[in-house]
């Protein structure tokens, strides 16, 4: 646990990397009490990170963790104010709607209990982080877009400063420092989010102009905010609802250069630890997005290493069918079948006398999970984005072939029954070769076998 604990120490203490310093543009941000009274509107650089002790870690609490031209780690105000704007064109752009006004809402997550006033852990809605960068919950950005123009207005709202809440919940960033921290226009108490609502909606729709109400309904992220939104809703024919979260999917999928690099750091850390596992054993242990599989003994039989050879040759060949090939990932999938087919086949674990769709289906029962999924701020990211779409450029994919052998298997010999093996790395899809990110993480029977075992708890 000491050398884990190093590792991990190491890596966050180093000398990160400094992707891009934005230009300092002039702004004013506007920040409104919870009475909804105007503050003095102070001139400030557009991107600023304030000090104080926030609702979050920033770059002057945690510099060790956060470089002073980031908003969280890795990413800068204005990688967030960009994406922000990307967005907003995109549903705005859409030929339907370009003679439309547009409210866009986009909720954090509420904060979950699971008992009377104690909490789980907080996980913040990965939409509303990725526009925000904000890690508080139950706060919401709107953003307001009228007709014909490039410009719009975002707001967000949070829960303001209450020092008797704070002594149990932690610091809260607060209206007063909230727009300045998160690069928007305006902050207002979340309180106040409903009344904004119906009367932005009443205003924008008053004189019978179309609008469109920009929310994704489905699982809601904060049940309480979800019931303000759909009474906005009743009644007005000129109002309509539709869902931003196909868009934001397909703007998530694609990563940027400093997500990239964030990727980068994540698949090593989760890499070495793997590691330090294996050379720690002491039981049999699976782990996903970066899967391994060892023998606990250190050494792999005779036919567990024909079975892990087979997996590590097809894993092989699929990231390099996403580099010759970048086909969907479904496709990746149809290849996975095949390889797995030809090579159990080879080795006598099944008949010989199947082939075509046959094959294909023998190999599909001893591997039923699909090999591949996005990956970025979820695990499994961006699930609107099917996998029928080619990967793409700064994409990251999973290829996690396996095969499961149950022990009441009687299709195959007796001696290759009872075992499941997958190994999965993490792959950023480039111009050229594909980049196994999880490389550092070993997987070659012989690296396998001169680790295992090999440390103490």
């Amino acid at each position: 646990m000491n050398l884990i604990r190093k590792l991990v120490t190491n890596t966050a203490n180093k000398e990160r990397r400094r992707l891009f310093r934005p230009p300092l543009f002039r702004n004013t941000h506007r920040q409104l009490s919870s009475c909804e009274t105007p503050t003095e509107q102070i001139d400030r650089p557009l991107f600023f990170v304030p000090r104080g002790n926030f609702g979050q870690p920033t770059c002057h609490t945690h510099p060790h963790l956060i470089s002073e031209e980031h908003l969280t780690c890795g990413i800068s105000q204005a990688e967030y104010k960009e994406r922000r704007e990307t967005l907003v064109k995109k549903l705005a752009g859409e030929a339907e709607n370009i003679h439309k006004s547009h409210i866009i809402v986009i909720p954090a997550a509420s904060r979950q209990y699971m008992s009377d006033k104690i909490p789980y852990v907080f996980r913040q809605n990965s939409d509303f982080f990725y526009l925000t960068g904000c890690l508080e919950p139950s706060a919401v950005l709107v953003m307001i877009k009228p007709p014909q123009t490039d410009k719009f207005k975002s707001i967000l709202f949070v829960h303001d400063k209450d020092a008797h809440a704070e002594l149990w919940e932690g610091p809260r960033t607060g209206c007063a420092a909230a727009a300045r921290l998160f690069a928007v226009d305006e902050s207002r108490p979340v309180e106040n989010f409903p009344t904004f609502l119906n009367n932005t909606a009443y205003r924008l729709t008053a004189t019978s102009k179309p609008a469109v109400l920009w929310y994704h309904s489905d699982n809601p992220a904060n049940p309480e905010l979800h019931t303000t939104v759909q009474s906005t809703l009743r009644g007005d024919t000129t109002l309509v609802r539709n869902d931003p979260q196909k868009a934001l999917h397909f703007m998530r999928v694609i990563k940027s250069p400093a997500e990239i690099e964030l990727m980068k750091e994540t698949c090593y850390i989760g890499s070495q630890s793997i590691n330090m596992a294996m050379a720690c054993s002491q039981r049999w242990m699976y782990n996903s997005d970066i899967s391994r599989t060892w023998p606990v003994s250190g050494k792999f039989s005779k036919h567990h290493r024909i079975l892990y050879e087979i997996v590590l040759t097809v894993q092989k060949r699929l990231i390099e069918i996403l580099g010759e090939q970048r086909p969907a990932l479904d496709k990746l999938f149809d290849s996975m079948c095949r390889l797995l087919g030809k090579y159990l086949q080879q080795e006598g674990i099944l008949p010989q006398n199947v082939d075509g769709q046959e094959l294909l289906g023998k190999a599909y029962r001893l591997c039923p999970h699909h090999v591949s999924h996005y990956l970025g701020i979820d695990v499994h990211d961006s699930s609107l984005v099917r996998r029928n779409v080619p990967v793409a450029t700064n994409m990251i994919v999973t290829v996690e072939p396996g095969i499961y052998i149950s022990p009441n298997d009687t299709t195959v010999p007796e001696e290759f029954r009872g075992v499941g093996i997958r190994i999965e790395d993490d792959v950023l899809i480039t111009d050229g070769d594909p980049l196994v990110l999880t490389d550092t993480c070993i997987k070659e029977v012989s690296d396998i076998e001169a680790l295992v075992g090999k440390q103490s708890v």
